[in-house]
């Protein structure tokens, strides 16, 4: 009994089974600590790749009208600048079943490190906790984008053409509806009633006919279209492709930044910073602004001079800049509303915004060409506002 006492006493060895747990331990945390560790790092890497890939993808599924090859094609060479540990740094490789369009405009990749791919991520203490474990690791991400059309943005130049309508004489000015004698009080024309004829025809015209969408400047109808805008005086009525001068911010803005030195510093070199979308009603500059519009005008080709505009591929090339800055955006008002009165002030009630690409001016008068442009905005989830800007964002 004795002996047996002084045995369970007896602490000599009790190091060296603490030492054996202890090392398992820390083999335990070496695992947590390093292949955790590799892990995640893998897994950052290729949500990085996977989001550059979906967003390029999206961009061009859009530019390319819905080309899905071409998508598809960018997006794995996208994915392939990118790089992701393996067992060193390695290009993120994928293939055309990683890529996928689940809605039109809409674009899926996903990146991976994976075993039956042959490019598993690298881990170092797995197999000492489990021998029949091999030490490879499988990580996936996915991204997903689309593009969505932008209604409202800032960096607008002080340019405000009338929005286009359906100009039944051709003589470039909005005709409200001819007055009438509704002699039966049923508050519609009826044939026979006196009218005032206008335009001199014979018959009793109805309002000229204006809707954003179907008469308006309109992105899948316009782009490519080449457009010369002259400076109108406040005091004129509106006419077709001719501009008043405006201020910023738009009414309800704390400042309404007026004069010409404001006007010709937010055609060049600044843009103005307010966000302005339809609806907005935006102040006339009463003076004239032909001065400070030639002097803006020319800023802003001097800063890009080589770029051109090629209609072939509808795009502006030879440009020193990712992009022009001769890419312009600028309002367009309700023809029908045409000039109001704000708080006694002249002003426009904005219906889109447009894009032009500035070729040339003569004086305060602007040529160009319509384009769509990439910015940041509003977003417009029915396309309802133009369709001249659009933005690409990540969905998932």
């Amino acid at each position: 009994m004795r002996s047996l006492k002084r045995v369970l006493r007896d602490e000599k060895g009790a190091t060296m089974i603490t030492v054996a747990i202890a090392i398992v331990v820390i083999f335990g945390f070496a695992v947590l600590a390093i292949d955790l560790s590799m892990i995640q790092l893998a897994k950052t890497q290729l949500q990085n790749a996977a989001d550059a890939a979906a967003l390029a993808g999206a961009l061009i599924l859009y530019t390319s009208g819905g080309n899905q090859s071409v998508a598809t094609a960018e997006a794995i060479r996208i994915a392939g600048l990118n790089e992701a540990v393996q067992d060193i740094q390695r290009p993120v490789v994928i293939g055309e079943s990683d890529v996928t369009f689940p809605q039109p405009h809409y674009i899926r990749v996903i990146t991976h490190r994976r075993i039956d791919t042959g490019d598993p991520v690298t881990l170092y203490f797995l197999r000492v906790l489990n021998p029949l474990l091999e030490n490879k690791g499988e990580v996936t991400a996915h991204a997903a984008a689309t593009i969505w059309c932008v209604s409202g943005t800032d960096c607008l130049r002080p340019f405000c053409p009338p929005d286009r309508w359906d100009d039944a004489d051709n003589d470039s000015t909005w005709d409200p509806a001819e007055a009438y004698t509704d002699t039966n009080g049923n508050g519609d024309y009826d044939v026979g009633e006196p009218f005032t004829d206008a335009n001199g025809n014979g018959v009793w015209d109805d309002e000229e006919y204006y809707h954003p969408v179907e008469t308006g400047y309109w992105g899948d109808k316009d782009i490519g279209t080449q457009i010369t805008l002259k400076l109108r005086s406040s005091n004129q009525s509106p006419r077709m492709c001719f501009y008043y001068a405006v201020r910023y911010g738009p009414e309800g803005c704390d400042t309404i930044y007026s004069g010409g030195d404001y006007y010709r510093e937010w055609i060049c070199p600044e843009c103005e910073p307010f966000v302005v979308r339809p609806g907005d009603r935006l102040h006339m500059e009463p003076g004239n602004m032909v001065g400070p519009t030639n002097q803006g005008l020319k800023c802003l080709i001097d800063l890009d001079p080589t770029a051109q505009w090629d209609p072939l591929t509808g795009t502006v090339i030879n440009s020193a800049f990712p992009s022009s800055p001769r890419i312009i955006k600028a309002p367009v008002f309700d023809p029908t509303l045409g000039v109001q009165v704000c708080h006694g002030v002249d002003c426009l009630t904005v219906t889109k915004i447009i894009v032009l690409f500035v070729e040339e001016h003569s004086g305060a008068d602007v040529v160009g060409w319509f384009m769509s442009v990439a910015t940041e905005g509003v977003p417009d989830p029915d396309c309802s506002a133009g369709g001249f800007m659009y933005t690409v964002s990540l969905v998932e």
